[in-house]
């Protein structure tokens, strides 16, 4: 990715998530993957489960976080782009909440994890060592991690990803800027992408804990809920793929470094084309006798001189054409 790529604000969020994306993949996947196989733990070790328990639900909280706030943010690029224009503006409504997207998670599983006492007692065969059930040995805690974490996100996504639309469809029939409009279309399509994305996949298992926290009996949907818990992943290894279809200009550099993947166009070069030239004369008249004068058609005798009709001779010339 180049300087330009870097330097845009409506791609800073987008490199969060690819981030937060690829640190998820390397250490979460990677021990969830190799629970799943053996049933137990990768490191049987008090010290990997706290690591694993803490960066797993970062991760996906950030992420999820992070999805919401771009959401709102395109909003503010799009139609306030004064809003960003200075410094001061740019780091209170741009970089700080990148900032506390993923620190408001971080703190609150800190204190769960690492500061407050917790009874439950580590199970080295449980995904993340079954340790997260600390989060709901206290009711207000879990209700606040319910509503703050898995409820408030998914709403911002799905409310915000669709006024998006609506906005940008009811302005660009009021607007005729073409070339303004066709960049717009590109930060509206990236968002929305990534939302759709999320909401299809990731918000479907925040809705379910929220719904059992709040007293939903665990019976209904339980293999659903199972099942949409491993869904947040599919996410994670879609999204730079979303992210890199949704920018032209890594496409273009993708079919660089790819040749394979360029279109073979047949080379058409120039092609000789036979044209023939007629060289009018002067029309004759046909009425003219045997009798006529020197001022007789063709038909006044053999002596017609070179400016006759067009029977009199052609020339023909090649050209050729480049196609």
């Amino acid at each position: 990715m180049d300087r330009t790529l870097r330097n845009a604000l409506h791609n800073h969020v987008i490199i969060a998530i690819v981030f937060v994306g690829l640190i998820m993949q390397c250490f979460d996947v990677t021990a969830l993957i190799y629970n799943l196989r053996t049933g137990t733990i990768l490191v049987s070790t008090r010290t990997f489960c706290l690591a694993w328990v803490f960066i797993r639900y970062i991760g996906l909280i950030g992420i999820t976080n992070l999805v919401a706030w771009a959401s709102i943010e395109r909003h503010i690029l799009i139609f306030q782009p004064n809003l960003v224009r200075t410094k001061t503006k740019r780091f209170f409504l741009h970089y700080l909440p990148l900032v506390i997207c993923m620190m408001s998670p971080g703190v609150f599983y800190f204190v769960i994890f690492f500061i407050v006492p917790c009874s439950i007692t580590m199970n080295y065969n449980k995904v993340a060592c079954g340790y997260y059930s600390c989060v709901s040995v206290t009711p207000s805690v879990g209700l606040y991690d319910s509503i703050v974490n898995y409820i408030i996100p998914p709403f911002i996504i799905v409310i915000f990803s669709v006024a998006l639309i609506v906005r940008v469809l009811a302005s660009k029939c009021r607007t005729r800027q073409r070339i303004e409009w066709r960049n717009y279309r590109k930060m509206a399509i990236q968002l929305l992408s990534i939302s759709f994305l999320y909401m299809l996949l990731y918000c479907p298992a925040m809705f379910l804990y929220a719904a059992y926290t709040a007293g939903l009996p665990r019976n209904i949907a339980a293999d659903y809920y199972s099942d949409s818990n491993y869904f947040a992943y599919y996410a994670i290894v879609f999204a730079p793929f979303i992210c890199a279809l949704s920018l032209p200009e890594l496409r273009t550099k993708f079919k660089i470094f790819f040749p394979c993947c360029r279109r073979c166009r047949a080379a058409v070069g120039p092609q000789p084309l036979m044209m023939t030239r007629t060289k009018a004369g002067p029309t004759a008249s046909p009425a003219a006798g045997p009798t006529a004068g020197p001022a007789a058609g063709p038909a006044a005798g053999s002596t017609a001189g070179p400016a006759a009709g067009p029977a009199a001779g052609s020339t023909a010339a090649t050209v050729t054409i480049a196609q």
